[in-house]
């Protein structure tokens, strides 16, 4: 039961008890006689007569109530029933009517001022109760709105840290590759290095000069000069890269090992951020269940989506209100955008999925409330891709209160397109976007029935009918 219905039922019990008590005030002060049976017996007919037949009888001591006089007779009402009885002395005593409703209506009077506190005090304590009711509902889903909010948070949090350990794990595995391939250029560097300083080590042990002097001729000499000079540099070349890529190596060797360091921290990151998203995942299950097993909670959920839409209205109207030149969407709108009205029936789907609600009146049995259903709710399995149905430009890309991640594009001459309960948005508020286009995933932020997109589409603010603009076929 939401709030307004809470008051609503107040009131109505409010005005059923002091109209029950003013009415029971107002029988008691009707004057009337009473007569007590002094006989042993007494016959009661149904008229004034001794030929009338006897409807019932009343024994001694009995009191009735006198409702009127003809003659002799009395006609008496004794617990609902009534007839009529002899009014002779003897037989029955008329006690003084004037002062004994005078006396009895003081002591009612008296009993109903008590009753009236009673009364009271049972009104404030239920009026208290309402309260801390309604203060309580306003709690729970002032709460699961913070933990939508913490929950999508997570959910960013988590996709962030796996993207960053992917990137970690795709940079060692390039590490890994360039040190494997360098090992095996040392290797074959130092076989190659190897056999050289055996070839120099004979060299030195012969001597240059014993080299040069088997020369037969001076061009002979200076050929074998020249390409022992050439031998010896590349030589030197070889060792020095031998060094450079040794020196290559070892850096490698400390990225991988940094790389690794840092991917176990990622992966730690990761863990700890999953178990976070499980924790609000279950403290959101918590309180749906909550809402969905109490009646007036799901009443005052429904309740609180009515003022989600209002505000969503409002939000809208506050872009058609701005001058063309602050409203990025026309600004620079598109003849393609200026094309939507002409697009009726003719629209894509936003999304894969099963619709669960219409646009319209709706009243919900079990909450016992109606509403109005600015759009429709299409049921899908998270992160299915969500497209743009037209041309536009995005004015709203941020969280909503009620609807969770909510975007809105315009797409020109006053029509908007809606999009709520959002998981990953992929556009920011000024983006151009295209037909087709996805800008988004299914989620389930601020939806009370799971995975689903709430898709709207507005003109001038005014909500519409979207399944007049989507191509059915």
């Amino acid at each position: 039961m939401a709030f307004s219905d809470h008051t609503h039922f107040f009131r109505i019990r409010t005005a059923v008890l002091v109209t029950a008590l003013l009415v029971a005030w107002l029988g008691t002060a009707i004057p009337s006689e009473v007569a007590t049976i002094l006989a042993s017996e007494v016959n009661v007919r149904s008229g004034p007569g001794m030929q009338q037949r006897v409807l019932f009888r009343l024994s001694k001591q009995t009191r009735v109530r006198v409702l009127e006089r003809r003659g002799e007779w009395l006609k008496i009402d004794h617990n609902g029933r009534q007839g009529y009885i002899l009014g002779k002395p003897g037989l029955v005593s008329l006690e003084s009517s004037k002062s004994r409703t005078v006396e009895n209506r003081k002591s009612q009077l008296k009993d109903l001022y008590r009753e009236a506190e009673t009364l009271q005090e049972k009104l404030e304590a239920s009026q208290s109760q309402l309260d801390e009711m309604t203060r309580k509902e306003r709690d729970v889903l002032d709460e699961i709105n913070a933990v939508e909010q913490a929950l999508d948070g997570a959910r960013r949090k988590v996709r962030e840290a796996r993207a960053g350990l992917d990137s970690l794990e795709r940079r060692v595995a390039a590490i890994e590759q360039q040190h494997n391939l360098l090992e095996k250029e040392i290797a074959a560097g130092e076989d190659y290095t190897a056999r050289r300083l055996v070839a120099l080590y004979k060299l030195n042990w012969v001597g240059r000069i014993q080299l040069l002097a088997a020369a037969h001729s001076f061009y002979d000499f200076i050929s074998r000069k020249s390409a022992l000079e050439r031998i010896l540099a590349l030589d030197e070349a070889r060792l020095a890269k031998l060094r450079g890529d040794q020196l290559a190596l070892t850096s490698l060797l400390e990225q991988l090992n940094a790389g690794k360091a840092e991917k176990r921290s990622a992966q730690i990151s990761l863990d700890r951020h999953i178990g976070q998203l499980r924790a609000e995942m279950a403290r959101r299950a918590t309180l749906l269940n909550t809402i969905r097993g109490q009646k007036e909670l799901e009443g005052t959920a429904l309740q609180a989506l009515r003022q989600a839409v209002k505000e969503l209205d409002g939000t809208i109207a506050k872009f058609e209100s701005e001058p063309p030149p602050a409203r990025p969407a026309q600004a620079a709108a598109s003849k393609r955008d200026e094309l939507f009205e002409t697009s009726k029936g003719l629209l894509g789907w936003p999304v894969k999925g099963k619709i669960v609600s219409l646009f319209g009146p709706y009243r919900d049995e079990k909450a016992n409330v109606t509403g109005f259903q600015s759009g429709i709710n299409i049921q899908a399995e998270r992160g299915e891709p969500v497209r743009a149905v037209s041309d536009g430009h995005t004015i709203y890309a941020s969280w909503f209160k009620g609807f969770g991640n909510l975007m809105i594009i315009d797409h020109g001459n006053h029509y908007y397109t809606v999009y709520a309960h959002l998981e990953e948005v992929f556009k920011l508020k000024g983006d151009r976007v295209e037909k087709g286009e996805v800008i988004a995933t299914v989620g389930d932020s601020g939806s009370l029935i799971g995975p689903a997109l709430h898709f709207e589409v507005r003109h001038h603010g005014k909500p519409v009918d979207p399944l007049q603009w989507i191509n059915k076929g």
